[in-house]
């Protein structure tokens, strides 16, 4: 096949067939055509679009470009339990996976997790979890089936070998301005979680200024896209529209959050405040568990399984799945009292009124200077950097109040802490209430 032929076809808003979708995979995973051409066919699907079957055809082939697992075959006793995992697409202080994974594991479901490091403002739960000492992600196979069996749960990063395909055309995407394609972020999700070996997978696609999709209509879009496709591959898929407005819970930062869901799995806060603010967290990790069980087949009853999903988080026995879940994975015995922790700067307001407006998106990119993410992958991370937030959208405030920490092993310039304090918008009179962070459910 001539690659300058194919792109020209995509250009001209033809379909491709798949062997012209599967030459160009082939030869992405293979490195066999350069990355200008490569790129040239990225821009042509990001102008023209792809059919619903061109995309299976992407996904499909993307997902075939490495390895895949069958946790099944690895370990026949799993044969009888539902395999369910879920996808966010990202946000400020997301740490909903680290709670449900426990709430999943109550629930009667297996979760086969892998997961991503973050990028850009949006954090990652790889970076989250090897910020406890000593937990590991790269594990084999077949320990990782052994895991799901007597653990409930495997946490993994996505290696060199699961859909290298894609790790190729997602960093030119990057660079050449054509990730805000619904079939090429379609396919992307859609082929490493077919390749994990998910049976089903809830997705939670974010809207609003933190998030990576501003609108209501085009996550609703993308989450659309998202269920179709996986449902031609044969899962059973769910779509859970929420909103990415301010940062979720109060702590923003890779320690800091495993910290926030540990308080969450153990129902034991710092404060009366630290609480407050998680609730809305909490209800969004119930709710995200919930459909994962009736997805599974666990549970029939979606408000049911919300309130018994809430009293497990009352009761604090979520913990312990947690818990085993780390040791399993590498983590000692005092591994939360061994979290990295860096020095704490306390801001303050600098007038009186109430919470507008927490600005997610501005307090993750300063985050960044921080060390709580990346702006290119090769960027260092400090687990115990972070920002804790003090106040919630509508609290009163007084000039001089605490409305947020700074945790940081370095002397911080004024500067600096002045955009950090800026994010947090003053109003003279209180705001209504945004309402549930919940938007819809699409099936």
């Amino acid at each position: 096949m001539i690659v300058s032929e194919i792109i020209r076809k995509k250009r001209e808003g033809q379909a491709h067939t798949q062997e012209e979708i599967n030459f160009i995979i082939t030869g992405a995973a293979k490195e066999s055509i350069p990355d200008y051409q490569l790129s040239a066919w990225l821009m042509s699907v990001f102008f023209q679009s792809m059919s619903e079957q061109e995309t299976l055809f992407l996904t499909q082939a993307t997902k075939n470009s490495g390895e895949s697992y069958n946790w099944k075959k690895l370990n026949p006793k799993l044969q009888n339990f539902a395999l369910v995992d879920k996808h966010s697409t990202g946000g400020v202080g997301d740490k909903v996976s680290l709670v449900i994974v426990p709430l999943a594991i109550e629930l009667g479901i297996k979760v086969p997790m892998m997961s991503g490091r973050g990028l850009g403002h949006t954090g990652g739960t790889v970076d989250k979890l090897l910020s406890i000492s000593g937990f590991k992600m790269d594990i084999a196979p077949e320990k990782a089936a052994l895991l799901l069996e007597e653990v409930g749960a495997c946490m993994l990063s996505q290696t060199e070998r699961l859909c290298p395909a894609d790790k190729k055309l997602y960093h030119l995407r990057d660079v050449t301005a054509t990730v805000e394609s619904y079939p090429l972020i379609t396919a992307s999700i859609v082929s490493k979680k077919w390749a994990e070996g998910c049976e089903s997978i809830v997705f939670d696609v974010k809207y609003g200024e933190g998030a990576f999709m501003e609108s209501k209509e085009k996550a609703e879009t993308l989450a659309s896209w998202l269920i179709k496709e996986s449902k031609l591959a044969g899962l059973k898929a769910r779509g859970l529209l929420t909103r990415m407005e301010e940062p979720l819970g109060t702590c923003i930062g890779n320690a800091l959050e495993v910290e926030e869901s540990v308080w969450i799995l153990k129902n034991e806060f710092p404060s009366s405040i630290h609480k407050e603010l998680a609730q809305d967290l909490q209800k969004l990790c119930c709710q995200t568990a919930a459909q994962m069980a009736l997805l599974g087949g666990t549970r029939s009853d979606f408000e049911k399984t919300v309130k018994e999903c809430e009293e497990i988080l009352s009761s604090g026995k979520a913990f312990a799945h947690f818990d085993k879940l780390v040791r399993a994975q590498g983590g000692n015995l005092q591994w939360f009292e061994e979290l990295p922790r860096a020095k704490s700067f306390d801001l303050k307001a600098t007038k009186d009124g109430f919470v507008g407006d927490i600005q997610a998106r501005k307090l993750g990119l300063l985050g960044l200077e921080l060390g709580i993410g990346r702006k290119k992958m090769d960027d260092k991370i400090i687990p115990s950097s972070g920002i804790e937030i003090l106040v919630g959208v509508r609290s009163k405030i007084t000039s001089g109040d605490c409305i947020a920490r700074i945790r940081s092993h370095d002397a911080l310039e004024k500067s600096y802490l002045n955009k950090i304090v800026d994010c947090f918008v003053i109003h003279d009179t209180c705001p209504p209430r945004n309402g549930d962070l919940l938007w819809k459910i699409l099936h």
